[in-house]
């Protein structure tokens, strides 16, 4: 009885924390009851690149843990878009055909919504085999997109079961659909072995940072959903009233290109260019290294799912600051954790920032509250949702 799981965000050689939250998620689904992963590559392109779509063998890693496929999706870059989900079907098929020959999967299990969840529904239709959809933050943005918006609510109203990280997500979902869903909520887990509790000030010593200067760091990728140029449009004033305050941004590029590139811009024109460092993307390691340095985590983020870099703060035991959306305020439940604010109150991010600066935390107890749940609770709760439903359809 093997399960098919499957999303575009998952990692890759080129790109190892891509979707590293997935992959954390399988490996431990994986421990339980057997998995392939199938992880289409998007390619444009004619001929031996690109086409036909899904018609490429897909590179195979089996030595991954669970095995991956990665099998070519053919896509058209910014035009007809609406056609990615079919796309998308057509690799999946291609690659369940390379993982399992003439087998059946038990289950097709789909992270995000669109284009893989779609996608994938159309497959499980196709093979006639059960379909679990995960919802994962894009649910927000693309169903703003009418063309995405009914098709992902057909998927998810026609899903064998449904689960979301949060319970905002969940919700969405509902009034997505127009009818309440029946929804398990299975937020996130985070590695201890990674991110825990850690002495700052060898922290600080092993990044070169100052012992005297205080420090923020956020956490996500170059992209204007994460907030980073928020954060840089208000820092003249946090430091005109906090003193040696220090802005450290991690993340790399997330297709905008330009991001990057206008936000230091920006950056050197508020004359900024000493107090706010970019680092880049980094390893799990080291960005747990920076959490544990920080004095404080800020997410101004304008829409969320589950934020694992929020909780991965919290692991940490550093407190947060973070907007007041999505699931944010499920994993800031408390005061003794952090702050949220409004998304549009930049006056509010100010003093938000320089109170959660002055106040003393007790990281102890961050790092409890942020370590609640590991990875190993998450697959459980998960296989149990996949029993229900191959117990169902009579596939156990």
């Amino acid at each position: 009885m093997t399960i098919v799981s499957t999303t575009l965000c998952y990692p890759t050689p080129a790109s190892p924390t891509q979707g590293v939250f997935v992959a954390r998620r399988l490996r431990a689904v994986h421990e339980q009851m057997p998995v392939k992963v199938v992880a289409p590559q998007p390619r444009f392109g004619v001929g031996p690149v690109g086409w036909p779509p899904g018609g490429l063998a897909p590179a195979v890693d089996v030595q991954e843990n669970p095995p991956v496929w990665r099998p070519t999706m053919w896509y058209l870059p910014r035009v007809a878009k609406s056609l990615d989900a079919w796309f998308y079907c057509r690799a999946l098929l291609a690659g369940i055909r390379s993982a399992m020959g003439n087998e059946r999967p038990a289950l097709i299990d789909a992270h995000f919504e669109w284009p893989d969840g779609v996608g994938a529904s159309l497959a499980a239709k196709a093979l006639r085999v059960p379909f679990v959809l995960t919802l994962r933050g894009k649910l927000v943005s693309r169903s703003q997109v009418a063309s995405m918006r009914w098709r992902m609510a057909a998927a998810i109203a026609g899903a064998d079961a449904v689960i979301s990280v949060s319970r905002a997500l969940a919700d969405l979902a509902s009034e997505l659909v127009g009818r309440q869903l029946n929804v398990r909520v299975i937020p996130n887990g985070v590695d201890g072995s990674v991110f825990a509790l850690r002495d700052r000030a060898a922290a600080r010593a092993a990044l070169g940072l100052e012992a005297g200067a205080k420090y923020v760091v956020s956490v996500g990728h170059m992209q204007e959903l994460k907030g980073f140029g928020r954060l840089v449009e208000v820092w003249p004033g946090v430091r005109q009233r906090g003193g040696d305050v220090r802005l450290i941004l991690i993340g790399g590029g997330a297709q905008e290109p330009g991001y990057e590139r206008a936000l230091r811009r920006r950056i050197g024109e508020l004359g900024l260019s000493d107090a706010v460092l970019i680092v880049g993307r980094q390893p799990p390691e080291q960005v747990a290294q920076y959490l544990n340095a920080a004095d404080l985590f800020a997410l101004w983020t304008r829409s969320e799912g589950w934020c694992n870099a929020l909780v991965e703060s919290l692991a940490c035991g550093c407190p947060v600051v973070a907007s007041a959306v999505g699931g944010n305020s499920e994993i800031v439940s408390q005061d003794s954790l952090g702050r949220l604010v409004p998304f549009d109150d930049r006056g509010g991010w100010v003093e938000a920032i320089l109170a959660a600066l002055a106040r003393p935390w007790d990281r102890d107890h961050i790092a409890r509250r942020g370590s609640l749940r590991d990875w190993q609770q998450v697959g459980a709760e998960c296989v149990d949702v996949f029993r229900e439903v191959l117990n169902r359809r009579g596939g156990a």
